[in-house]
């Protein structure tokens, strides 16, 4: 999908008549569950979206100037067993999550998608929390930006072992471990430790 907003797409943002719509994909590892906002299916990208009108629920969506990873909420209620069982059965976190913006056609044909709707948001579910209430279900997703693996910490080090890991053949770090208590003579004769 789009990343830069087509030309028929800017114009019917300019236009006096719009509807819009938020299209979401859930990459589970038993499918994509592809959902929109509308309130009949959709096409995008040869993938057909399961118009979810009121069933699906956005959290905002924040940017700042800042780098920094902000996450969405997204909810599912009143479900299907189907979409009920594949979000319990599957081991959603870490699943990649795309939201999209986009906009319908005005004209006779109401369900047509203007374009290719913009990518919005990307990131990875972190929890999953069922919440069922007599007759009725939901799912609440809380997914995380994809800029969040820059804050994770780095857990490679620099020794021999862990560098051999990546590259077998590599002898650059094969002496770090014997300089750790060496003595070396620095300037005019007397010693250090380093």
């Amino acid at each position: 999908m789009a990343r830069s907003i087509g030309s028929n797409f800017l114009s019917q943002l300019n236009s006096s008549q719009l509807r819009t719509f938020y299209a979401v994909k859930m990459r589970f590892t038993s499918g994509d569950l592809l959902l929109s906002t509308t309130y009949s299916n959709i096409v995008i990208d040869s993938e057909t979206y399961i118009g979810s009108g009121n069933i699906l629920n956005i959290s905002q969506i924040s940017e700042t100037s800042d780098t920094k990873a902000s996450g969405i909420q997204i909810n599912l209620t009143g479900l299907d067993s189907s979409i009920l069982s594949a979000g319990l059965n599957d081991n959603v976190a870490g699943m990649i999550v795309e939201l999209y913006f986009g906009v319908l056609t005005t004209t006779a044909n109401a369900d047509a998608v203007v374009d290719t709707p913009y990518k919005i948001f990307e990131g990875f579910i972190d929890t999953m929390v069922l919440d069922e209430q007599g007759m009725s279900s939901s799912l609440k997703f809380t997914v995380e930006n994809k800029m969040i693996i820059l804050e994770k910490p780095s857990d490679r080090r620099y020794t021999d072992e862990d560098q051999k890991e990546l590259f077998p053949n590599d002898r650059g770090l094969e002496f770090v471990a014997s300089l750790q208590n060496k003595s070396i003579a620095w300037g005019g004769g007397s010693k250090w430790l380093i």
